[in-house]
């Protein structure tokens, strides 16, 4: 189950800024994910060349998420956090009226572009 505020099936944050002491390895522990797996969703071919900086996705970006709202989230803000159009979010989620989302909502964050001519 989904819990609100976060996006399946990893908690929120789904990407990490690479800092000073972080390996791939480290990363994959904290966030619970296989070394692997950071490898093929970031493109990366060598594990020991990441920089301080370098954003590293924490999830499959080829995966729609599911997001549960929580107070104060806005379409925009969710866009903007998991770097999505608005229009795609409110396309998929067939929302007449992006201000009126609620908390408890479930809303899917897809994966790939889906509006057209917004």
């Amino acid at each position: 189950m989904t819990e609100p505020g976060t996006a399946a099936p990893l908690p929120a944050p789904i990407s990490h800024v690479v800092a000073a002491g972080d390996t791939l390895g480290k990363i994959a522990q904290q966030y619970g994910v296989t070394l692997d797996d950071l490898l093929s969703w970031n493109a990366i071919s060598n594990p020991d060349l990441i920089q301080i900086g370098q954003t590293i996705e924490l999830a499959d970006p080829n995966v729609d998420k599911e997001y549960i709202v929580v107070a104060g989230d806005t379409v925009s803000e969710l866009a903007a956090r998991f770097g999505k159009r608005w229009v795609d979010i409110a396309a998929v989620n067939k929302l007449d009226d992006v201000n009126l989302i609620y908390v408890g909502q479930k809303l899917i964050i897809p994966a790939q572009g889906v509006a057209r001519g917004r």
